[in-house]
Parts: structure tokens; C-alpha cells; sequence
């Protein structure tokens, strides 16, 4: 009997002290790994997937990002690399915060999935201008050489966008979270609107080039220029068709050919959408359907979706104001992950400039991929 109580006291010590070294294993495994986050955090570092205190990194990254502006340039502490005037660095809120922006209120983003190029300065990729030859023949019938596809080289380079608001010294040092929620807010909506208006009138050599520039012309796909995208006419200069005036649309649509349509949305302004939603055909049916809020139906035109931006030409005399096409095969899009910033306490004392800048780029890639409504005679 003494031994059976022995042992049943042993196996109870044993039982408890693998219990208490459990429980400071965990204790030091936890300390150490809000010491690595610590170090994450002042290296402006996003924390790496199930490090304790990752779900609320954002919140942690802008306080830490509220104190490197009040330090005006002093980031020894905190950088992940050195540069002219205080230094760069990577910061989780700008990076995560102004890429959601970007993402939420662009309508470029909306249409187009950008590739993320850790390296380089421009992406290239080779497109298909002419298909492959095929030809039938018989089971003895000599084969002779077929057609080979011509390839066009596309070049899409990175730009760079930025802002440099300017914060005065006093707001500087008082401001807190409030001051980065804004700052970030402000970059963000810049940078989209800025992008979308590249989209369609970019024009200088700094910016990506605006579908608007790109010529046009009423020839179909087979005979016109690669790079030259197709318009159709609406018959009225600055109008629709008096007669049929959702005629053309139907003309541009179908343009379009049905591997592209599959995938393809209409891009217009709000004024346009309004000038086609009023339309009817000849037995007074509307091909714009304004969809349902409730239940996620979006607003559709011969049943695919319209995407308003503002930043589309409205119609005008010769103007490009309903555009229609499959916007990933159209448009490539590129980005370099992450945004810099940069903390300039000198060159305008006693204020901060707060240098912000992200890399990117778009253009044209497959011209046979998008069509566009010309709001002209011819």
C-alpha cells in the first residue's frame, strides 16, 4: 500500500513540475517574442505572420510613425537604411495604409491587377500582334510552312508619384495618431486621383501615357495598326445618333471581340453615364440597367459592367467618352511594394516636409483589347 502511495505521489511532483516548466517556457517564449516585434517595430519592419501583437501592428505602426515625425528627422533609432537630410525608410502605415487608399478609391484599381517588381525599372513582356498559321491537309499531302506569330515587345517603366506636404514645427511636435490618419488619408486620395488622371490624359514624359493621346482609328483589328485602338463613331459631332443613338454602342460592343467581352467593362464619366442611361431603342427599352444596391448588382450596359471616372473625357465635339474592354488584357499595370518617406527638417525651417513617394506605371498593352466610343460625324 505504501508503494502504490508513493508512486502516486512521484507521478503527482513529476506531473506539477512539467507544469511549471511549461509555464516558464511559455513566459520567456512569449518575452522574447515581444522583443523580436520591439526590434520589428523600431526597424519599421511589418511583424512576420503569428508573432504576438501582429493584429494590431497598424495601430502600433502609426504611433511609432507619429513619434518619427515629432523627432523631425532623428530616426537612428528606427531606419532601415540612411539618406541625404534624416534618412530613408519603409513604414508599415504608409505602406499598408496609402496602398489600401490607392486601392479602395481608384477605379483604375478597380480595372486593372497591378504586378508588384521588387527589382528593375520597367516591365516588358512579349504580346501576340498575328496568330499562328494552321492549315488542313490530307493523310499524305505535304505540309508546307505556315505563317509564324509576329510579336510586339511592351515596355512599361516605373514612375515615380509623390507628395511633400508641408506640417509646421508646433504641429509637428503636438500632433499624434489624429495627424498620421490624416496624412495618410490626404497621400492616399492624391495618389489615386493622380493616377486616374494619367489614365486617360497623361501626356508628359514623367507620367504614364493617357489613353486619350493614343491614336485611334476606324479600322477593325485585322487591318489596323498594332498600338492604334479602334474608335466607332456615334454619327453626330459632340452627340449621340439623333435617329438610333444607341446604335453605335451596340456597333462598339460587339467590335469587341467575344474572347475580350467576356471579361470587359465600360469606363465613362458620371455626365456620360447620364446621357446613356436616358436613351432608349426603337422599341423604348433602356440598355442601361442601374442595378441594385441591396443586392450588389452593379450598374450594367448591354448587361457588363460600367465603372465611372470622373477623369474620362465627357462628350464634347471628337471627344473619347465611352470606352469598353477587357482592362487587364489592355492595360498592364506595375508598382514597387511599399512607400518611402522622407523627413526634411531644413530645407524650410521652421517647417517639416514630409516627402512621400511610391513607384509605379501603366500603359497600353494589347490595343486590341479595348475599343472606344468617338463622339464625332466620322
Amino acid at each position: 500500500m505504501t508503494d502504490i502511495i508513493e508512486i502516486k505521489t512521484a507521478v503527482e511532483q513529476l506531473n506539477q513540475a512539467n507544469a511549471d516548466f511549461q509555464k516558464k517556457f511559455e513566459e520567456k517564449f512569449n518575452a522574447l517574442d515581444k522583443e523580436v516585434l520591439n526590434i520589428q517595430k523600431k526597424a519599421n519592419r511589418i511583424p512576420t505572420p503569428g508573432t504576438v501583437g501582429s493584429s494590431s501592428d497598424l495601430v502600433e505602426s502609426k504611433n511609432d510613425l507619429a513619434t518619427f515625425i515629432r523627432s523631425r528627422g532623428e530616426i537612428k533609432a528606427m531606419s532601415v537604411g540612411t539618406g541625404p537630410e534624416g534618412g530613408w525608410t519603409v513604414n508599415p502605415v504608409l505602406q499598408d495604409g496609402i496602398g489600401t487608399l490607392v486601392r479602395n478609391n481608384s477605379a483604375l484599381r478597380e480595372l486593372v491587377t497591378f504586378i508588384e517588381i521588387e527589382t528593375g525599372d520597367a516591365f516588358e513582356e512579349l504580346v501576340s500582334v498575328t496568330p499562328a498559321g494552321a492549315s488542313w491537309t490530307g493523310e499524305t499531302s505535304a505540309r508546307t510552312a505556315t505563317d509564324a506569330p509576329e510579336l510586339a515587345k511592351i515596355k512599361t517603366p516605373l514612375l515615380e508619384l509623390y507628395a511633400a506636404p508641408t506640417l509646421s514645427q508646433r504641429l509637428a511636435d503636438d500632433s499624434g495618431t489624429n495627424m498620421v490618419d490624416f496624412l495618410v488619408n490626404e497621400v492616399g486620395i492624391s495618389f489615386s486621383e493622380a493616377e486616374e488622371t494619367a489614365l486617360f490624359l497623361g501626356s508628359n514624359p514623367t507620367e504614364p501615357r493617357g489613353l486619350a493621346t493614343i491614336p485611334t482609328a476606324a479600322t477593325a483589328d485585322a487591318t489596323r495598326p498594332f498600338g492604334t485602338i479602334q474608335h466607332i463613331a456615334t454619327g453626330a459631332s459632340g452627340a449621340l445618333d439623333s435617329t438610333d443613338p444607341l446604335n453605335k454602342v451596340k456597333e462598339l460592343f460587339f467590335s469587341l471581340k467575344a474572347g475580350y467581352r467576356n471579361n470587359a467593362k465600360w469606363v465613362c464619366s458620371s455626365a456620360t453615364a447620364l446621357l446613356l442611361s436616358q436613351q432608349q431603342d426603337g422599341q423604348g427599352n433602356y440598355l442601361w440597367d442601374q442595378g441594385d444596391i441591396k443586392t450588389g448588382q452593379p450598374v450594367t450596359l448591354l448587361g457588363k459592367p460600367v465603372v465611372i471616372c470622373e477623369t474620362c473625357p465627357t462628350v464634347a465635339a471628337n471627344s473619347l467618352s465611352l470606352w469598353f474592354g477587357d482592362w487587364n488584357q489592355a492595360i498592364r499595370g506595375i508598382e514597387r511594394p511599399g512607400n518611402r518617406l522622407l523627413l526634411d527638417p531644413y530645407s524650410d525651417k521652421p517647417n517639416l516636409v514630409v516627402y512621400v513617394y511610391r513607384r509605379v506605371g501603366f500603359g497600353l498593352r494589347n490595343s486590341n483589347a479595348i475599343k472606344v466610343l468617338k463622339f464625332a460625324a466620322a
